[in-house]
Protein backbone atom coordinates (compact mmCIF):
# COMPACT_ATOMS: atom_id res chain seq x y z
CA UNK A 1 0.00 0.00 0.00
CA UNK A 2 1.79 3.17 -1.53
CA UNK A 3 1.11 6.83 -3.43
CA UNK A 4 3.85 7.27 -5.74
CA UNK A 5 4.94 10.54 -6.39
CA UNK A 6 7.65 11.74 -8.74
CA UNK A 7 9.33 15.28 -8.07
CA UNK A 8 10.38 16.73 -11.02
CA UNK A 9 13.48 19.50 -10.68
CA UNK A 10 12.85 22.61 -12.55
CA UNK A 11 14.98 25.17 -12.80
CA UNK A 12 18.14 23.89 -11.44
CA UNK A 13 18.11 20.33 -13.01
CA UNK A 14 20.85 18.35 -11.63
CA UNK A 15 21.31 14.20 -11.82
CA UNK A 16 21.80 14.16 -7.74
CA UNK A 17 20.44 15.84 -5.47
CA UNK A 18 22.82 18.90 -5.10
CA UNK A 19 20.47 21.40 -5.61
CA UNK A 20 21.02 25.03 -5.09
CA UNK A 21 19.09 25.96 -1.85
CA UNK A 22 16.00 27.67 -2.24
CA UNK A 23 15.88 25.82 -5.70
CA UNK A 24 12.17 25.36 -6.54
CA UNK A 25 10.50 22.04 -7.16
CA UNK A 26 7.06 20.67 -7.78
CA UNK A 27 5.97 17.32 -6.94
CA UNK A 28 3.60 15.63 -8.76
CA UNK A 29 1.97 12.92 -7.13
CA UNK A 30 -0.50 10.63 -7.99
CA UNK A 31 -2.49 7.52 -6.69
CA UNK A 32 -1.74 4.14 -7.99
CA UNK A 33 -3.82 0.55 -7.27
CA UNK A 34 -3.97 -0.69 -4.50
CA UNK A 35 -4.40 2.97 -3.00
CA UNK A 36 -2.83 3.97 0.14
CA UNK A 37 -3.81 7.50 0.34
CA UNK A 38 -5.86 10.17 1.17
CA UNK A 39 -9.07 11.74 1.91
CA UNK A 40 -12.27 10.09 0.73
CA UNK A 41 -11.90 6.98 2.09
CA UNK A 42 -14.10 3.65 0.81
CA UNK A 43 -14.35 0.24 2.46
CA UNK A 44 -13.44 -2.34 0.16
CA UNK A 45 -15.14 -5.33 1.00
CA UNK A 46 -12.66 -7.69 -1.13
CA UNK A 47 -9.26 -6.41 -0.66
CA UNK A 48 -9.60 -4.55 2.66
CA UNK A 49 -7.87 -1.93 1.58
CA UNK A 50 -8.03 2.10 2.01
CA UNK A 51 -8.95 3.48 -1.36
CA UNK A 52 -8.80 7.46 -1.58
CA UNK A 53 -7.94 10.34 -3.42
CA UNK A 54 -6.71 13.77 -2.90
CA UNK A 55 -8.20 16.78 -1.00
CA UNK A 56 -8.93 20.29 -3.11
CA UNK A 57 -6.15 21.53 -0.94
CA UNK A 58 -3.11 19.64 0.36
CA UNK A 59 0.07 20.04 1.64
CA UNK A 60 3.12 17.91 2.70
CA UNK A 61 6.63 18.75 4.70
CA UNK A 62 9.88 18.01 3.06
CA UNK A 63 12.39 17.51 5.79
CA UNK A 64 16.29 17.24 4.99
CA UNK A 65 19.01 16.54 6.95
CA UNK A 66 23.09 15.38 7.35
CA UNK A 67 24.84 13.66 9.44
CA UNK A 68 23.77 15.79 12.61
CA UNK A 69 20.18 16.09 12.03
CA UNK A 70 17.80 18.25 10.38
CA UNK A 71 19.05 20.87 8.25
CA UNK A 72 15.66 21.86 6.54
CA UNK A 73 12.06 21.93 6.75
CA UNK A 74 9.72 22.89 3.53
CA UNK A 75 6.52 23.25 3.02
CA UNK A 76 4.84 22.39 -0.29
CA UNK A 77 0.96 22.40 -1.13
CA UNK A 78 -1.62 21.22 -3.92
CA UNK A 79 -4.42 23.01 -4.88
CA UNK A 80 -7.01 21.38 -7.17
CA UNK A 81 -10.32 19.61 -7.70
CA UNK A 82 -11.38 17.14 -4.77
CA UNK A 83 -11.15 13.52 -5.58
CA UNK A 84 -8.37 14.37 -8.09
CA UNK A 85 -5.70 11.04 -8.45
CA UNK A 86 -2.83 12.83 -9.18
CA UNK A 87 -1.98 16.27 -7.54
CA UNK A 88 1.26 18.82 -8.02
CA UNK A 89 2.97 20.05 -5.24
CA UNK A 90 4.87 23.08 -5.49
CA UNK A 91 7.28 24.65 -3.15
CA UNK A 92 11.20 25.42 -2.29
CA UNK A 93 13.70 23.35 -0.95
CA UNK A 94 15.98 24.77 1.10
CA UNK A 95 18.17 22.11 2.10
CA UNK A 96 22.40 21.44 1.54
CA UNK A 97 23.96 19.76 -1.40
CA UNK A 98 24.71 15.88 0.27
CA UNK A 99 21.56 16.08 1.83
CA UNK A 100 18.73 12.98 2.81
CA UNK A 101 15.35 14.55 2.04
CA UNK A 102 11.89 12.46 3.19
CA UNK A 103 8.42 13.92 2.99
CA UNK A 104 5.93 14.01 5.65
CA UNK A 105 2.15 13.78 5.69
CA UNK A 106 -0.03 15.53 7.32
CA UNK A 107 2.02 18.55 6.61
CA UNK A 108 3.63 19.62 9.91
CA UNK A 109 1.99 23.11 9.17
CA UNK A 110 -1.77 21.49 9.60
CA UNK A 111 -3.67 20.74 13.07
CA UNK A 112 -3.63 17.54 12.57
CA UNK A 113 0.34 17.19 11.51
CA UNK A 114 1.23 19.54 14.10
CA UNK A 115 -0.68 17.45 16.72
CA UNK A 116 1.15 14.14 15.39
CA UNK A 117 4.74 15.10 14.51
CA UNK A 118 6.83 16.85 17.26
CA UNK A 119 11.00 18.14 16.98
CA UNK A 120 10.40 18.49 12.98
CA UNK A 121 12.99 21.61 13.32
CA UNK A 122 16.55 22.53 12.16
CA UNK A 123 19.03 20.76 14.18
CA UNK A 124 16.70 17.93 15.88
CA UNK A 125 18.21 14.05 15.01
CA UNK A 126 14.86 12.70 15.64
CA UNK A 127 11.14 12.95 15.16
CA UNK A 128 8.72 12.18 17.28
CA UNK A 129 4.90 10.94 16.25
CA UNK A 130 2.25 11.18 19.35
CA UNK A 131 -1.06 8.95 20.14
CA UNK A 132 -2.95 8.90 16.83
CA UNK A 133 -5.86 9.00 19.33
CA UNK A 134 -5.09 12.61 20.33
CA UNK A 135 -5.08 14.03 16.58
CA UNK A 136 -7.97 11.96 14.97
CA UNK A 137 -9.97 14.14 17.49
CA UNK A 138 -13.48 12.92 17.82
CA UNK A 139 -14.34 9.50 15.95
CA UNK A 140 -18.25 9.79 14.01
CA UNK A 141 -20.50 7.25 12.74
CA UNK A 142 -20.19 6.04 9.90
CA UNK A 143 -17.53 8.40 8.72
CA UNK A 144 -14.14 7.47 7.45
CA UNK A 145 -13.71 11.03 6.62
CA UNK A 146 -13.41 12.02 9.86
CA UNK A 147 -9.90 9.81 10.03
CA UNK A 148 -8.56 11.52 6.72
CA UNK A 149 -6.59 13.69 8.09
CA UNK A 150 -4.44 11.66 10.28
CA UNK A 151 -3.60 9.48 7.20
CA UNK A 152 0.26 9.24 8.40
CA UNK A 153 2.73 8.64 5.95
CA UNK A 154 6.60 8.86 5.53
CA UNK A 155 8.58 8.36 2.37
CA UNK A 156 12.20 8.83 1.10
CA UNK A 157 13.28 10.81 -2.34
CA UNK A 158 14.96 9.05 -4.56
CA UNK A 159 16.84 10.84 -7.27
CA UNK A 160 16.65 9.35 -10.90
CA UNK A 161 18.41 11.25 -13.47
CA UNK A 162 16.23 14.64 -13.52
CA UNK A 163 13.55 13.07 -12.15
CA UNK A 164 12.98 12.32 -8.12
CA UNK A 165 10.55 9.87 -6.78
CA UNK A 166 9.24 9.44 -3.53
CA UNK A 167 6.70 7.18 -2.62
CA UNK A 168 4.71 7.33 0.85
CA UNK A 169 4.04 4.71 2.65
CA UNK A 170 1.12 4.07 5.50
CA UNK A 171 2.20 3.85 9.35
CA UNK A 172 -1.59 3.00 10.24
CA UNK A 173 -4.56 0.40 9.63
CA UNK A 174 -7.73 1.10 10.39
CA UNK A 175 -10.26 -1.11 12.82
CA UNK A 176 -13.63 -0.95 11.50
CA UNK A 177 -15.87 -1.32 14.54
CA UNK A 178 -19.63 -2.37 14.47
CA UNK A 179 -21.21 -2.33 17.39
CA UNK A 180 -24.79 -3.10 18.61
CA UNK A 181 -26.23 -2.11 21.93
CA UNK A 182 -28.76 -3.67 23.54
CA UNK A 183 -30.09 -3.49 27.42
CA UNK A 184 -27.08 -0.74 28.15
CA UNK A 185 -25.92 -2.15 31.46
CA UNK A 186 -24.40 0.71 32.89
CA UNK A 187 -25.81 3.16 35.74
CA UNK A 188 -23.78 6.39 36.96
CA UNK A 189 -23.70 6.19 40.18
CA UNK A 190 -24.84 9.63 42.21
CA UNK A 191 -22.05 12.61 41.81
CA UNK A 192 -20.65 10.70 38.95
CA UNK A 193 -19.21 12.92 36.15
CA UNK A 194 -21.11 10.38 33.45
CA UNK A 195 -24.80 11.57 34.43
CA UNK A 196 -25.85 9.68 31.60
CA UNK A 197 -26.44 6.41 30.76
CA UNK A 198 -23.80 6.20 27.28
CA UNK A 199 -21.42 5.30 25.54
CA UNK A 200 -18.69 7.84 24.10
CA UNK A 201 -15.45 6.64 24.10
CA UNK A 202 -13.85 3.42 22.91
CA UNK A 203 -10.40 1.42 24.54
CA UNK A 204 -8.37 -0.92 22.44
CA UNK A 205 -5.62 -2.72 23.98
CA UNK A 206 -3.97 -6.07 23.01
CA UNK A 207 -3.07 -8.65 26.43
CA UNK A 208 -0.42 -11.79 26.31
CA UNK A 209 -2.10 -13.91 29.26
CA UNK A 210 1.56 -15.40 29.59
CA UNK A 211 2.65 -12.34 30.45
CA UNK A 212 4.18 -11.73 33.80
CA UNK A 213 2.49 -8.20 33.52
CA UNK A 214 -0.94 -7.64 35.35
CA UNK A 215 -4.21 -7.41 33.76
CA UNK A 216 -4.86 -3.44 34.01
CA UNK A 217 -1.29 -2.67 31.96
CA UNK A 218 0.11 0.96 32.02
CA UNK A 219 2.45 2.31 29.27
CA UNK A 220 4.48 0.12 27.13
CA UNK A 221 2.49 -3.09 28.75
CA UNK A 222 1.07 -3.51 25.40
CA UNK A 223 2.33 -6.47 23.33
CA UNK A 224 0.95 -5.04 20.15
CA UNK A 225 -0.25 -1.23 20.09
CA UNK A 226 2.37 1.91 19.70
CA UNK A 227 1.28 5.29 21.28
CA UNK A 228 4.41 7.06 20.62
CA UNK A 229 7.19 6.40 18.13
CA UNK A 230 10.19 8.13 16.63
CA UNK A 231 12.05 8.41 13.58
CA UNK A 232 15.88 8.83 13.94
CA UNK A 233 16.80 11.87 11.32
CA UNK A 234 20.59 11.84 10.58
CA UNK A 235 22.33 10.16 7.58
CA UNK A 236 23.72 8.08 9.86
CA UNK A 237 20.76 6.44 11.88
CA UNK A 238 18.24 7.37 9.75
CA UNK A 239 16.72 3.74 8.07
CA UNK A 240 13.00 5.02 7.50
CA UNK A 241 11.22 2.79 9.82
CA UNK A 242 10.01 4.41 13.33
CA UNK A 243 10.94 2.73 16.53
CA UNK A 244 8.67 2.21 19.75
CA UNK A 245 8.89 4.53 22.09
CA UNK A 246 5.80 3.76 24.48
CA UNK A 247 3.10 1.06 24.20
CA UNK A 248 -0.46 1.19 25.94
CA UNK A 249 -3.96 1.30 25.46
CA UNK A 250 -5.68 3.68 22.20
CA UNK A 251 -8.41 5.47 23.70
CA UNK A 252 -10.78 7.29 21.35
CA UNK A 253 -13.95 9.85 22.02
CA UNK A 254 -17.22 9.19 19.89
CA UNK A 255 -18.34 12.22 17.95
CA UNK A 256 -17.91 15.18 19.93
CA UNK A 257 -16.96 16.15 23.47
CA UNK A 258 -18.58 15.94 27.31
CA UNK A 259 -20.51 13.19 27.58
CA UNK A 260 -22.13 12.96 24.36
CA UNK A 261 -21.70 10.66 21.81
CA UNK A 262 -23.29 9.01 18.70
CA UNK A 263 -24.01 5.44 20.58
CA UNK A 264 -26.85 5.68 23.09
CA UNK A 265 -30.03 3.73 23.42
CA UNK A 266 -32.03 6.77 24.18
CA UNK A 267 -35.80 5.87 23.30
CA UNK A 268 -34.18 3.31 21.28
CA UNK A 269 -34.70 -0.73 21.92
CA UNK A 270 -31.44 -1.33 19.85
CA UNK A 271 -28.47 0.86 18.25
CA UNK A 272 -26.00 -0.29 15.42
CA UNK A 273 -23.38 1.99 14.74
CA UNK A 274 -19.98 1.53 12.85
CA UNK A 275 -16.74 2.95 13.36
CA UNK A 276 -13.71 3.46 11.96
CA UNK A 277 -10.57 3.66 14.24
CA UNK A 278 -7.11 4.48 13.37
CA UNK A 279 -4.21 2.28 15.06
CA UNK A 280 -0.34 1.77 14.95
CA UNK A 281 1.70 -1.13 15.37
CA UNK A 282 4.68 -2.70 14.83
CA UNK A 283 4.29 -6.28 15.66
CA UNK A 284 1.32 -9.15 14.83
CA UNK A 285 -2.06 -10.28 16.58
CA UNK A 286 -0.33 -13.61 17.52
CA UNK A 287 -2.30 -17.22 18.91
CA UNK A 288 -3.32 -16.90 22.57
CA UNK A 289 -3.44 -12.66 22.86
CA UNK A 290 -6.55 -11.11 24.08
CA UNK A 291 -7.69 -8.43 21.62
CA UNK A 292 -9.57 -5.97 24.17
CA UNK A 293 -12.35 -3.54 22.60
CA UNK A 294 -13.60 -1.63 25.88
CA UNK A 295 -16.96 0.58 25.98
CA UNK A 296 -17.11 3.24 28.61
CA UNK A 297 -17.45 7.20 29.33
CA UNK A 298 -14.57 9.64 29.94
CA UNK A 299 -15.54 13.59 30.20
CA UNK A 300 -14.01 16.89 29.34
CA UNK A 301 -12.37 18.61 32.55
CA UNK A 302 -12.79 22.36 32.31
CA UNK A 303 -9.87 23.01 34.71
CA UNK A 304 -7.51 20.77 33.24
CA UNK A 305 -8.54 22.13 29.90
CA UNK A 306 -8.71 18.28 28.98
CA UNK A 307 -10.63 14.98 28.72
CA UNK A 308 -9.93 12.44 31.44
CA UNK A 309 -8.73 8.84 31.02
CA UNK A 310 -11.68 6.08 29.91
CA UNK A 311 -13.31 4.52 32.00
CA UNK A 312 -14.85 1.00 31.22
CA UNK A 313 -18.07 0.56 31.92
CA UNK A 314 -19.69 -2.65 33.59
CA UNK A 315 -20.39 -5.39 30.71
CA UNK A 316 -18.42 -3.53 28.27
CA UNK A 317 -15.20 -5.21 28.36
CA UNK A 318 -15.23 -6.84 24.61
CA UNK A 319 -12.60 -9.22 25.10
CA UNK A 320 -11.31 -11.70 21.68
CA UNK A 321 -8.91 -14.88 21.86
CA UNK A 322 -7.08 -14.90 18.83
CA UNK A 323 -6.87 -18.55 17.86
CA UNK A 324 -4.26 -18.12 14.98
CA UNK A 325 -1.92 -15.46 13.96
CA UNK A 326 -2.90 -12.16 12.45
CA UNK A 327 -0.74 -10.50 10.55
CA UNK A 328 -1.28 -6.91 11.01
CA UNK A 329 -0.27 -4.54 7.67
CA UNK A 330 -0.79 -0.44 7.62
CA UNK A 331 -3.09 0.77 4.84
CA UNK A 332 -5.36 -2.42 5.73
CA UNK A 333 -9.02 -2.06 6.69
CA UNK A 334 -9.71 -4.59 9.85
CA UNK A 335 -13.59 -5.18 10.64
CA UNK A 336 -15.01 -6.53 14.07
CA UNK A 337 -18.29 -7.20 15.55
CA UNK A 338 -19.59 -6.88 19.20
CA UNK A 339 -23.10 -6.78 20.69
CA UNK A 340 -22.99 -4.68 24.13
Amino acid sequence: MTACSAVLISGCQKSTLELKTGCPLTIQASVVTPTGTKTLYEYDTESKTLEGFWNSEEAITVVSFDQGGITAVDTFTSTGEEGRKKAEFSGTWTGNAGDKVICLYPSVDSYAGNTIFDAVRVGSPTIYMRNLSTASGALQHDELSSISDVDLMLGEVKISGDVAHVYLEHQFAVFRIEVTLRNFPYEAPPGSPFDQARINSIRIKCMDPDSDEEEEWGVNGDPVFVRFSGLDVTTGSYTGTPFTIERGPQDYYLLDSGNNSDLTLMDEDVVEKTFFVPVRFDKDLEAGYELCLQFGGNYYDDEEERRNSVTVFPGCDMRKTIMSKLPLENGKVYGFKVTI
